[in-house]
This record gives C-alpha cells, structure tokens and sequence, in this order.
C-alpha cells in the first residue's frame, strides 16, 4: 500500500514487543507493547489505523501477523534487536506485575514515519530513550498526539525499570493534546502531591485533556475545567498486560465521537476490564462494549461542569491559561 495516497484516523507510534507473560506458574510468549495492544483495539473499534515501529527483521513475520490479519497498515523500521519484556503478575492480582527488560530496539527517527498522515499519533514510548521530544516536534507537523506517557518515566538498569524523571516535561507536554499515565508515573512526572494536583500541573504545561488511571480504584479526567472520576467496571482478572493500552485505545475512539469525557471514560473502563478477563489483546467489538457498561454508571464530577468540551474531530478555541 503507498502510504502517501492515504491518511488514517489514528498512526501509533511504538514498539511491537515479544513478550513473555508470567501468571502464577502458568506463561505464554507473542507479541506486545503499546503498538500491538493500542492498535488493535482501535482497529477492532471501527478505525482505520497504521502502526509504526521497529524490530528485528527475524521477529517480523511472527511478531507483525496479528496486525496484518487485521487490516492495519504497518511501517516497520530496521532495528539489531526486539524489544522484549519478561511480565511476571501473581495469579489474581494484576496490580503485582513485575517487569524486565531483556533487549531494546532502536529508538525512533522522524524517517520512519514515511508517508503516513494521520489525524492522531498515539505515541507509546516505553522507555526513555524510545523517543526523544525532537521526534515529538516532527510528528505534531503531521497530527495531533495522544500520549502514553508511562515510557517518559521508565529507565532501563540492568535489565530492571526504574522511575525516572525526564529533563524535557514541559516540551514534552506543550506538544500533547490528550496524555495518560497512572498515578504513580503522574507523581513521578510532577512531583504532585496528589492525583488533582497533578493534572492541573500537566494542564498548566500546556496538555489539552489529562488523564490519570489508578487500576482497580478508577481513573480521574480532567479537561482544564473539570474533573470527572471513572469507576472501574468489576470483571474477573486473567492477564492485565496491555489493559493501559486499551483504555486509553477505547477513549480516543469515543472522544473522536463523542462530546462527552465521561462517557468515553465510562466506555474505556468497560473495553479495558474486556481486555482483562482474556489473554492477549481486546478482541470485543463497540457493541459488546456498550452492552457491559454499567446501566447506571455515570462519571461523578468532582466539580459541576458548566460546559462538556467538544468532540476531538471538531474545532474549539485554545483553553484559557
């Protein structure tokens, strides 16, 4: 396919990883990372979607078969190694994952964008040196960026994941229109004292759309005017890997719609705890998604909204600073 005739609704931008997934004393390995989790959830979701990324050239044909079956269109740059992660969870308690990391691929270049245009990059770093924030500029000239930001937080030491801090948080932010990242990692990158906090921090470095994710306990959205907390659906975890991926997957599709924060969370929530009660990447449709959600599941507002922000599709002035 020549990628130059074609613009797509979302491009993720991220390693396709070879995971090992350790559950109790039951494993399996395959492909991972936010590309693979990220993109087939979108896809699945009804959009049309293009995946950049990087591996080595032995891993392709196995690593890549998922996302080909599926439709996606993928951009896959040359690299020594695969990224490939050990995820080791005690069995019934997906909060207890541990991870390492056994090899990295090369970190992204604006040439591997190639021809794609898209009217979204979901970038999904999952480390720090994935990509840097120069990458970041060249790709906000083609798209709007959603971004994961937990890879900004995570340095690589002896194979371990250690938080870490980036030197580039504000330019960083200023190029982000929508961002999630879990309590820990909000914490990390602001040095906020809370979950509120936080995202007001965030906000104020320029983000559009913040929001912040603490697994079992919900996720808190804040737009620059109001908060909105999202309950977790209740659901019987199997394999927490990807279900970040998910969410944050499921919530673009339903803002790119919808006119409301809260029910696209609400709807994200559902996708996500779909995700968890099964191996491997979402394999629901929207309709299945929307027959689990709650029936009287409604965001609480921390504060009363007076206004419910526009669609992403639809123009809107710049928030007030």
């Amino acid at each position: 396919m020549d990628t130059e005739l074609r613009r797509f609704d979302v491009c993720v931008v991220a390693h396709v990883t070879r995971d090992v997934i350790r559950i109790g004393s039951a494993q399996r390995s395959g492909p991972g990372g936010v590309a693979y989790y990220a993109g087939l959830t979108l896809r699945r979701l009804g959009r049309s979607v293009a995946v950049v990324t990087k591996m080595a050239a032995e891993d392709r044909s196995e690593l890549l078969e998922e996302l080909h079956d599926e439709g996606i269109t993928v951009l896959c740059g040359d690299s020594a190694e695969t990224t490939a992660f050990l995820n080791e969870t005690e069995e019934g308690d997906p909060d207890s994952r541990v991870q390492t990391v056994s090899s990295v691929a090369a970190p992204f270049v604006p040439s591997d964008l190639g021809g794609v245009h898209a009217d979204w990059f979901y970038l999904g770093p999952l480390l720090n040196r994935d990509m840097s924030v120069d990458f970041a500029r060249s790709v906000r000239k083609r798209g709007r960026i959603v971004l994961d930001a937990q890879g900004l937080v995570r340095k690589l030491e002896a194979e371990r994941i250690r938080a870490s801090r980036p030197a580039e948080t504000q330019p960083w932010m200023r190029l982000v229109s929508l961002l999630k990242l879990d309590a820990h990692e909000a914490a990390t990158l602001t040095e906020a004292g809370g979950i509120e906090d936080a995202a007001r921090r965030l906000y104020a470095f320029g983000v559009r759309e913040v929001i912040v994710t603490s697994a079992g306990k919900g996720s808190t959205i804040f737009d620059g005017r109001d908060f909105q907390y999202i309950d977790a659906v209740p659901g019987k975890a199997l394999d927490s890997t990807g279900c970040g991926d998910t969410y944050l997957a499921a919530y673009l599709d339903r803002r790119l719609a919808s006119n409301d924060p809260g029910f696209s969370g609400r709807f994200a929530a559902t996708a996500a705890t779909l995700a968890l009660e099964n191996e491997g990447a979402f394999r629901a449709s929207a309709s299945d998604v929307r027959a689990r959600m709650p029936c009287a599941g409604r965001s609480s507002p921390l504060f009363k909204s007076r206004t419910i922000p526009p669609p992403f599709g639809a123009k809107r002035p710049a928030p007030h600073r």
